[in-house]
């Protein structure tokens, strides 16, 4: 039988930092570049075009690397409760396996 060894104190840690990933990622300013900016820097109005297909694009991939961030965290963070709670409950029934064990003995 093969013994599974996780680290779930590991693996809660990278779920909420993956979640706090996420949440900074959110935070940045999805329109910070905007076309608007573009021709008062350049004066270029085909620069102004690029940028705004760039904002664009960015914030697609933003919206999508937030969402992939926290539900990758998410995931992590349950299953970290999850594989705790079966090591908790493992115990538990072991030593009651064991107290068990022990009565039928005594009797």
């Amino acid at each position: 039988m093969t013994q599974l060894d996780l680290d779930t104190t590991t693996l809660a840690a990278v779920g909420a930092d993956l979640r706090a990933g996420a949440t900074t990622l959110a935070g940045a300013r999805a329109g910070a570049l905007t076309a608007a900016a573009a021709p008062g820097v350049s004066g270029d109005v085909a620069l102004s075009a690029a940028v705004e297909d760039l904002a664009a694009a960015w914030r697609s991939a933003h919206e999508s690397l937030v969402g992939a961030l926290e539900s990758l965290g998410a995931g992590l963070s349950e299953a970290a409760e999850v594989f705790a709670g079966a090591e908790r409950g493992t115990v538990r029934d072991l030593a009651a396996l064991l107290g068990a064990a022990g009565t039928v003995d005594d009797a």
